[in-house]
């Protein structure tokens, strides 16, 4: 009954804001028309399923997300091949196994920032660690030529460079080389400067 839903949005807008608006509280202009905002629904349903979706592979199957093609694999198979065919919500209790919610991302909200830094900086050194292991071992191959170019220098060539992985260190090396502690950078700049 639209009654109900209506006195149920002035309810909350009244306890959220103290009173009502002239825009309601849940219609949000669009970024770029007004016209444009019953789109916003999309992006926190798409919201709600990442972290649904990022759940069920690190926590449920207790995988990493990265680097993982049994990951690329589930989500070809769960979301990309049916498309359209198949309503959005059960794309996604397909692939999770549960009716889209938004525990996950309520989860991951609730978290204290000092815990989600403080992992998030635990995640990164591990990856730090499988990449680092994994330069002395075979190269990635993406059965593509790779070229990176500033203008008409080509800076790194994965043809030329031996690979991927040689290639990305040529790039790497490039921009070490150009942007670090270059005169006249902030970097320089603060080194000069007396210390008090």
């Amino acid at each position: 009954n639209m009654g109900v839903i209506q006195a149920l949005a002035n309810r909350i807008e009244n306890e959220v804001q103290g009173g009502l608006a002239a825009r309601p509280m849940l219609s949000v202009p669009h970024i770029i028309s007004d016209e444009a905002s019953c789109y916003y629904h999309g992006y926190v349903l798409a919201e709600m399923s990442v972290y649904q979706t990022r759940r069920y592979f690190l926590k449920t199957l207790k995988v990493p997300i990265v680097d993982n093609p049994a990951v690329g694999a589930a989500l070809t198979e769960s979301y990309w091949k049916p498309g359209n065919s198949t309503p959005f919500l059960a794309l996604v209790q397909g692939l999770t196994g549960s009716p889209l919610t938004g525990a996950a991302w309520l989860e991951d909200l609730a978290e204290p920032l000092e815990a989600v830094v403080a992992a998030e900086k635990d995640d990164y050194a591990e990856a730090v660690k499988v990449v680092a292991a994994a330069e002395g071992g075979a190269d990635v191959d993406l059965k593509m030529r790779m070229i990176i170019k500033d203008g008409d220098a080509v800076i790194a060539d994965s043809g030329e460079n031996g690979g991927f992985v040689p290639a990305c260190k040529a790039f790497a090396d490039y921009v070490t080389k150009r942007f670090s502690k270059q005169e006249g950078s902030v970097e320089a700049e603060a080194e000069e400067m007396p210390r008090e």
